[in-house]
C-alpha cells in the first residue's frame, strides 16, 4: 500500500487542508485514499492524524506500532490503494515514522520565513499567552528550512515541497494544490470550492486586545475568548509590526535561505516563490497599540457574543490588583463591564473566602453546595490562583 505522509510544517494551511479532507474522507476512499478520521474543535483545528499513529506514554508521545497496523488494516478492509496521513506534529517526529514506512511519499511546504517569523508572533499571542511586543530579530529564525533540506537530502524525490503562497497555489486554492500532489496532477473530478478560513489569525484591535488580557490568570476562559476574536472581523486585516528596513533585510534573508534550500532539495516552485517574496510590498506598518473607541468596539462586540464570557473576563481583571493597569485596556473595560456587575455580593464574597479557606464548612447556599455555580471561588482562586483578596475586591468597588 502507498502511504503519503503530510507534514506541515505549521503555519502552512495544515489546518484548512485537514478540514477538508476530515470533511470528503468518503470521497477520497471512492478514489481509493484512505484517510484516517480525528477529532477537530469549533474551529475545524485538529492535531490531524497524528494520534492515528502515535500514542501518550509518560507525558510524551511514542511510536505505535499496533496503530499503524490498525489503521492499514482499515485502509486495505476498504479497498484503497493509499493511506494518507496529516499532522504538523509529524514535521518533528518524521525520521521516527521513515524507520516504520520507508517508501512513504511526503509533502511540505514551504513558507516566505519573513511572513513566518510574524505569524509565530501573533499564534505566541492568540494561544501561548505572550504579554511582549514584537522583537527584531538581526537574523530570521530558519531551522524548518534547515529541517526542511536535512528531509530533502535524506529522501531525495520522495520529499514532495510546495510554495506556500495563494498565487502559487493550484486554481489559487490550497486544497486543490495539496490535492494535485496526492494525485498527481491526475484529473480527479472534486468539488472544491473556496474553503472556509480555519484557525484565521486576528485583525490588529483583537491582537492587542488578546495581548492584553495575556497579562492576567485566564483560566478556562482563554480558549473562548479566542473563538469570539477570531470572529471579530470589523477591525484592520493588513497590517505589520515590522518596519520597512527591517522587512527589507527580512526579505533578503528570506530569499538567500530559499535559494539555498533549493540547492539540497527538488523544489520546482522555488523561483515562482522568490519572485513573489522579491516583489512583495511593505504592509501598512502600525504600532502596537489600540486606541479607548478601538477598545471598545471589540469589548462591545464580545458582550454581544457572549455577555457571560466578558463578565467573566472582567471579574479576572478585577481580582488581580497586582497586575499594572493598561489604559485604555482597563478604562473601557470599565465602561462596558462595570465591577459591580462582574462581582459577588459582599455577603457572597465573605461566604466564598471563608469556604474556600476551609472546604469541609457548608453554608446554606447553593452556590457553595454546588462548585459549577461557584463562580468566584471556583474561577478566581481554583483557575487563577487569587486568594480571595480582599483588597482586590474593595479596590474593584470602589472602582465603580
Amino acid at each position: 500500500m502507498k502511504t503519503i505522509i503530510h507534514i506541515g510544517p505549521p503555519k502552512t494551511g495544515t489546518s484548512a487542508i485537514q478540514k477538508w479532507l476530515k470533511d470528503h474522507a468518503d470521497c477520497l476512499m471512492s478514489n481509493g485514499v484512505y484517510y484516517p478520521e480525528h477529532q477537530q474543535d469549533s474551529n475545524g483545528i485538529s492535531s490531524g492524524n497524528f494520534l492515528s499513529v502515535f500514542s501518550a506514554h509518560n507525558g510524551d508521545y511514542v511510536y505505535s506500532p499496533q496503530k499503524l497496523q490498525d489503521t492499514i488494516a482499515k485502509a486495505q478492509a476498504a479497498n484503497c490503494h493509499t493511506l494518507l496521513l496529516s499532522s504538523e506534529f509529524f514535521f518533528s517526529r518524521l525520521p521516527t515514522l521513515l524507520k516504520a514506512i520507508p517508501d512513504a511519499q511526503c509533502i511540505a511546504y514551504v513558507r516566505n520565513p519573513a511572513q513566518l517569523h510574524e505569524s509565530h508572533y501573533n499564534q505566541s499571542v492568540k494561544r501561548h499567552g505572550n504579554t511582549a511586543v514584537i522583537k527584531r530579530a538581526e537574523t530570521l529564525p530558519m531551522h524548518t528550512l534547515k529541517r526542511l533540506g536535512e528531509y530533502g537530502q535524506q529522501l531525495g524525490k520522495k520529499l514532495t515541497l510546495r510554495a506556500y503562497h495563494d498565487v502559487l497555489f493550484v486554481n489559487k486554492s490550497i486544497v486543490c494544490d495539496f490535492l494535485s500532489v496526492v494525485f498527481n496532477n491526475n484529473d480527479i473530478d472534486f468539488d472544491v470550492k473556496a474553503p472556509e478560513r480555519v484557525n484565521p489569525g486576528y485583525c490588529l484591535e483583537a491582537l492587542e486586545i488578546k495581548r492584553c488580557f495575556n497579562y492576567y490568570e485566564l483560566g478556562q476562559y482563554a480558549g473562548r475568548l479566542d473563538r469570539v476574536l477570531q470572529a471579530y472581523d470589523k477591525g484592520i486585516k493588513q497590517f505589520t509590526f515590522v518596519g520597512k528596513h527591517q522587512f527589507n533585510d527580512y526579505k533578503r534573508q528570506s530569499i538567500r535561505w530559499i535559494e539555498r534550500l533549493a540547492e539540497q532539495v527538488p523544489f520546482e516552485q522555488a523561483g515562482e516563490l522568490v519572485d513573489v517574496i522579491k516583489n512583495q510590498p511593505h504592509q501598512d506598518f502600525f504600532k502596537q497599540e489600540v486606541s479607548k473607541a478601538q477598545c471598545l468596539d471589540v469589548f462591545n462586540f464580545i458582550l454581544k457574543k457572549d455577555k457571560d464570557l466578558l463578565q467573566r473576563l472582567a471579574l479576572c481583571v478585577y481580582a488581580q490588583p497586582n497586575v499594572e493597569d493598561r489604559f485604555p485596556f482597563v478604562a473601557a473595560l470599565f465602561e462596558v463591564i462595570p465591577p459591580r456587575s462582574a462581582l459577588p455580593t459582599i455577603v457572597q464574597y465573605v461566604k466564598d473566602a471563608i469556604y474556600c479557606r476551609y472546604p469541609t464548612l457548608t453554608f446554606n447556599s447553593s452556590t457553595t453546595k454546588n462548585t459549577d455555580l461557584n463562580n468566584f471561588r471556583s474561577n478566581v482562586s481554583n483557575l487563577l490562583q487569587v486568594r480571595f483578596s480582599l483588597m482586590a475586591y474593595i479596590k474593584a468597588l470602589l472602582a465603580s
